[in-house]
């Protein structure tokens, strides 16, 4: 699966020839991850698919092992180009609501196909990308449970929240972690260490005082040559890092913000008025907004905006971005998310893994 920007079959492993057998197509479907032969003729250009319900379909209408596969194929399966981006092709495969996407060269030529658990997460893609994960507020929402602990060290199903992020991007690849610390950081370094236990290398970021939400970034001392994500150590969610990554270069932007659309209704009627006099009433309206989701992708050189040492906030980074003429992208989240500030926000998470 590789020679792609994304993890593919090639089209070796899953085509035959117009003139092969549906015994020939048995072997292919059976020898490959895609369960599945797609027939081509004799310049490579793609006629249809096989699966092995064709096959048994094709079977019980009268043909044989020896049987042309052409005769069983299907015609119109579904295709895109090969040169459609992951985040689209995932799209296609949910809208078309498929497991697999047979790839097209511009003149029809089979390119290979790919799979949706293959470039969805489910399948580890080793990725170089650094993540760093901030985890040194104090959690004063969270008192009494942070007087003695860190917020990210407070335990969700077993396992401390920092942990549940750590994992999540290891078992999709992750491997080179930066971890800001303060408020009680040496329980953090002390629980996780070097990051060996977790298949992974951590190193730490260590603030002398609050530098805001943004400002440890300063302190990191090596500069990164790719994209980086950043995460704040209180967020839970079953974000597809690798989408948002391909998202964030899709877009050419210098930062990409995760958001969630956030709904709040009044249960009251809301007045609005006009010279002092009853204009409308609205009975209970609900207001939807999107909200900033405390992840994102940066691309290296955003490090150089931020003062050094200085407390610096994430929203004043993305608009200084904004005002000098940089793009800032925006990631829809379409994911559950939780940002585990409070302790109903802690009781909803406990109950959320309770329940799996």
């Amino acid at each position: 699966m590789s020679g792609h920007p994304y993890p593919i079959i090639p089209a070796v492993d899953v085509q035959i020839l117009q003139a092969a057998t549906l015994l020939d197509a048995l072997k292919t479907i059976n020898g490959n991850d895609a369960r599945i032969a797609l027939v081509v003729d004799a310049k490579g250009k793609m006629l249809g698919s096989l699966t092995d319900g064709d096959v048994r379909r094709g079977l019980l209408s009268g043909l044989n092992l020896e049987s042309p596969a052409s005769k069983a194929m299907h015609v119109s399966p579904f295709i895109m180009p090969a040169n459609s981006s992951r985040t689209d092709v995932i799209a296609g495969m949910q809208n078309c609501q498929v497991k697999q996407m047979p790839l097209l060269e511009a003149d029809g030529k089979l390119k290979g196909i790919a799979l949706y658990d293959a470039i969805t997460g489910f399948v580890r893609i080793d990725r170089d990308n650094p993540v760093v994960i901030m985890a040194g507020g104090k959690g004063k929402r969270l008192m009494p449970l942070t007087r003695d602990i860190p917020k990210p060290m407070v335990e969700v199903g077993g396992k401390p929240m920092l942990e549940h992020i750590l994992l999540q991007f290891v078992r999709q690849g992750f491997s080179d972690f930066h971890i800001s610390l303060n408020y009680l950081g040496h329980m953090v370094e002390e629980y996780f260490g070097d990051g060996s236990m977790w298949g992974c290398h951590i190193s730490y970021v260590r603030e002398t005082e609050s530098l805001g939400t943004a400002g440890a970034l300063s302190l990191i001392d090596k500069p990164f040559s790719l994209p980086f994500i950043l995460i704040n150590g209180d967020i839970l969610s079953p974000v597809d890092y690798g989408e948002l990554l391909d998202y964030h270069v899709a877009n050419g932007g210098m930062a990409t913000v995760c958001a969630r659309m956030h709904r709040m209704e009044i249960p009251f009627g809301v007045i609005q008025l006009k010279d002092g006099m009853l204009d409308s009433i609205a009975e209970k309206p609900v207001y939807e907004n999107l909200i900033s989701a405390g992840i994102y992708v940066m691309d290296p050189q955003v490090l150089n905006v931020i003062p050094k040492g200085a407390v610096t906030d994430m929203p004043s980074v993305l608009q200084t971005l904004t005002k000098n003429q940089k793009r800032v992208a925006v990631f829809p989240l379409r994911d559950d998310w939780m940002d585990v500030g409070r302790l109903d926000d802690l009781t909803q998470a406990k109950r959320n893994f309770a329940a799996g």
